[in-house]
């Protein structure tokens, strides 16, 4: 989905690559989640992602993580 032109409007890469911001999330909910989940929720999308490892990052210039 990251590298579909067709969502860069809801979600992207940052320039680094390393992550991933979301533009508009009610955008990314009704257009893009519903095409690779089973949901359109968001939240669910989020638990998805910490299952797997991913982390909110708070700083996007260093990549400083919440804590």
């Amino acid at each position: 989905m990251l590298s579909c032109l067709n969502f860069s409007n809801y979600i992207k890469w940052d320039n680094s690559g390393l992550s991933f911001t979301i533009l508009d999330v009610s955008g990314f909910t009704e257009n893009v989640l519903r095409l690779y989940f089973r949901h359109n929720k968001f939240l669910s999308f989020v638990r998805s992602l910490n299952l797997y490892g991913f982390q909110k990052v708070i700083n996007f210039s260093n990549n400083v993580k919440k804590k």
